[in-house]
């Protein structure tokens, strides 16, 4: 075997993954936190809507907890004037989202009461959005745009 053999790498296809993971990773995340958003909303229960309309995303990025808010007081008003707020926690970070529904009472359909049984909306959005990107789906389209 010749001992002057070299072996040249090209790393500047690796060189650029590296790069871009940070932000492929953050659109990643933004894009399922957007998806369990719009999942949630279609699971929600209906009464007034109000439930369905506060529920908003928080990223890096952005906060659309006004406009959540905002819809929902909208709604909530005209049925009794139940009050919104706020999920208290820190701003996200980048590769991080946060979704909810900013109405007192989302915990209270999510999980039940002892006098009412629970209409899960959110764990089932998440739970399907959870598959599509376990197989591949949201990586594909992700790289397919």
């Amino acid at each position: 075997m010749p001992s002057d053999l070299n072996w040249k790498l090209d790393t500047k296809e690796l060189d650029r993954i590296i790069r871009d993971a940070d932000t492929n990773a953050d659109k990643i995340v933004r894009k399922l936190a957007f998806d369990v958003e719009a999942k949630a909303k279609q699971l929600a229960p209906v009464d007034t809507s109000a439930l369905e309309n506060s529920i908003y995303t928080v990223t890096s990025k952005s906060d659309d907890y006004a406009q959540a808010s905002g819809k929902a007081m909208g709604k909530a008003w005209t049925q009794g004037g139940r009050v919104t707020e706020t999920q208290p926690h820190p701003a996200p970070g980048k590769g991080e989202a946060r979704v909810g529904p900013c109405v007192g009472y989302a915990e209270y359909q999510e999980f039940g009461t002892s006098k009412m049984a629970a209409h899960p909306y959110l764990t089932p959005a998440v739970e399907q959005v959870q598959k599509k990107f376990d197989d591949g789906t949201t990586y594909r389209e992700m790289v397919e745009k």
